[in-house]
């Protein structure tokens, strides 16, 4: 039994070790709206998972809110991603939140690799007249990392301190221009071999060019890999039902989705292709209070 565990300990890092940026604590989207939307969602972000894609994003949430969302990567039985958050205004354009991502990877009811992040974001103006606003987010990321015994061999757990920043430009309410850094202090984890947790950068334009349509497109930096095109479309068919549709590279992937909701609760679906594996569902519930 022990020789049958380091091999799949063996097979394992080698899969994801190689790779771990690409891997541990990844750039996967937590939001199913933003999946349907090619991941393109840097200035839309208008709900508790604006901690993760750009918090200036919470300054014109005008309610507590409250998102979960939970997907498989590829369809892939071992492996499962949750989200959980929550934020509210305080004051007039000044919010916080707080949230909740968890990644797993299990074999035969074995937990191999377990991910988790709590973290605190916090989101106020910086200029704000009758045409044009300015907002400025922060969050901390409290990341922990922890591998499964291999047979009799316990790997540990690391822990880490991320910050990001985020900036939200809205001109008459119709273009939006967000700016996302992430995990600006380069942190990292490992005690023999240090692994850097990944760091990127998002910009995206968002443009409503009639009413009940948002248009995106997004550029994302990953350090060290290549640069991703995302882009994405909504349209909102009726008060109650939304659609959206998507494209992203880096993979090369088509998606789309849609929303059903009456206030206060809304059910959002998506799905993304892969040019390789199987696609993703994605399901996600909100709610406003």
């Amino acid at each position: 039994m022990r020789r049958e565990w380091m091999v799949l300990w063996l097979v394992f890092l080698a899969l994801f070790g190689s790779a771990a940026s690409a891997h541990v604590f990844d750039t996967m989207d937590v939001s199913s709206k933003a999946r349907g939307m090619g991941g393109a969602w840097t200035a839309n972000a208008f709900d508790a998972a604006a901690i993760f894609y750009n918090p200036a994003c919470m300054s014109e949430i005008e309610s507590p809110n409250l998102y979960a969302s939970y997907f498989r990567p590829n369809s892939q039985s071992y492996t499962g991603l949750t989200f959980l958050g929550f934020s509210f205004p305080i004051k007039s354009q000044h919010s916080i939140g707080i949230s909740y991502r968890g990644f797993g990877v299990e074999y035969e009811n074995v937990d191999l690799l377990s991910e988790s992040t709590l973290s605190l974001a916090y989101a106020a103006p910086l200029l704000k007249d009758i045409h044009t606003a300015l907002y400025i987010g922060g969050t901390v990321n409290i990341y922990s990392l922890e591998f499964g015994p291999a047979g009799s061999q316990d790997l540990g757990s690391q822990t880490a301190v991320g910050l990001d920043i985020g900036f939200l430009g809205v001109l008459r309410d119709r273009t939006r221009i967000g700016l996302f850094l992430h995990n600006v202090n380069e942190p990292s984890v490992g005690k023999v071999i240090s692994e850097p947790l990944p760091q990127w950068l998002s910009a995206g334009i968002s443009y409503k060019p009639y009413y009940g349509v948002i248009t995106e497109l997004d550029i994302r930096s990953v350090r060290g890999e290549d640069v991703e095109v995302h882009m994405g479309m909504q349209f909102d068919v009726t008060d109650y039902f939304a659609m959206r549709f998507g494209f992203q590279n880096k993979p090369n992937s088509l998606t789309g989705g849609l929303s059903v909701g009456v206030a206060p609760i809304e059910v959002d679906y998506s799905y993304s292709s892969h040019s390789v594996l199987p696609g993703t569902h994605h399901v996600a519930i909100g709610a406003k209070f």
